[in-house]
């Protein structure tokens, strides 16, 4: 029971209250008739991001220029009997369901039938409508423009799947250097997919708050670390693999750890790119294997290095894909 109650949205049950609330009584107050769908209107059209409220407001609109066109023949020449609104309603249909403005249909539906039971359209009533239409429309765009940003979840989230990948870097520095790997499972890349899904959809709800504007680095910052969890399920897939521990396991063990210690946001990863050409360049000046269990080891190293750079080059495309005003806002100077 206490988690139904936890799951409500009581933010937004309270504004669509008190939105129709207000849009009936701004009707009233202006004398309209059927004052009570603009409280409806309103409670259809607070949706739960800022975009989708607007673009609702657009289709909604829409379809009522569609409903008066249609009603205004259909009850002059057949009269405003109830199959007359059948004709109306049949038509209205079968347009918004061609057009995809399904939720549209409702409260227009509803309006046909103040068309009818005011003996069909007139001047008068078109702007009745209108207003009611407006005010409802607009209160709801108006409660839902102060949407309560989610920026600190997103950041949170951020921080979690940052810090979980930065531990997986840290236990890969530690069983490279090890030949039993009992206990080394795969959880952590569960965790890092919840936890990305998790970032995803605040970053798509942080999108569709913000109207106008498509800020999409937050989305293109969980497919970066996306892209890097791929690479990392392959080189845990290698490190298994190992049934000896050469001696250029070591240094690679100790970067594994520096990119560990220098995993963050802000990184664009030059450095550590430099580090991984200076081991490249050490493990080329290494003696040969002596035999095929050394050679075989060898090779899990050298695939774990590739790897590696993919890794790295990941986070540079992403930091410099960024336009330089977006580099300034996210990374400072």
């Amino acid at each position: 029971m206490r988690s139904i109650w936890r799951s409500i949205n009581w933010i937004k049950a309270l504004k669509i209250t008190v939105g129709a609330v207000a849009a009936i009584l701004l009707a009233e107050a202006i004398g309209l008739h059927n004052a009570a769908s603009a409280g409806i209107i309103t409670l259809l059209t607070v949706q739960n991001t800022r975009r989708e409220t607007v673009r609702s407001s657009i289709r909604r609109v829409a379809a009522f220029g569609i409903m008066t066109l249609l009603s205004t023949p259909v009850y002059m020449f057949c009269g405003t009997k109830p199959w007359s609104f059948g004709i109306v309603l049949l038509f209205l249909l079968l347009i918004c369901y061609g057009l995809g403005m399904e939720d549209s249909i409702p409260i227009n539906a509803v309006m046909a039938t103040h068309y009818m039971a005011a003996g069909g359209v007139t001047l008068g009533m078109v702007g009745n409508e209108v207003l009611l239409l407006l005010i409802g429309s607009g209160i709801g765009v108006c409660l839902n423009w102060f949407m309560p940003q989610n920026l600190q979840q997103i950041r949170k989230k951020q921080e979690e799947l940052d810090t979980e990948i930065k531990g997986i870097l840290q236990r890969m520095s530690r069983r490279l250097q090890e030949t039993d790997h009992t206990g080394y499972g795969t959880d952590c890349f569960q965790r890092t997919e919840r936890l990305s899904e998790e970032l995803r959809r605040e970053a798509d709800l942080f999108l569709q708050n913000q109207t106008w504007r498509s800020d999409l680095y937050y989305i293109r910052y969980v497919t970066m670390r996306r892209e890097q969890c791929t690479i990392l399920q392959e080189i845990y897939r290698q490190i298994i693999k190992l049934t000896i521990v050469p001696e250029q396991a070591k240094p690679l063990s100790r970067f594994l750890a520096e990119i560990a210690s220098q995993y963050h946001e802000c990184n664009d990863c030059t450095g550590l790119l430099e580090r991984l050409e200076d081991l490249h360049a050490a493990y080329r000046s290494d003696a040969l294997p002596e035999n095929r269990e050394e050679f075989e080891n060898r090779a899990i190293l050298y695939c774990i290095l590739t790897e590696l750079r993919s890794f790295l080059e990941i986070k540079q495309r992403f930091y410099y894909s960024l336009p330089e005003q977006e580099r300034r806002q996210f990374f400072g100077e």
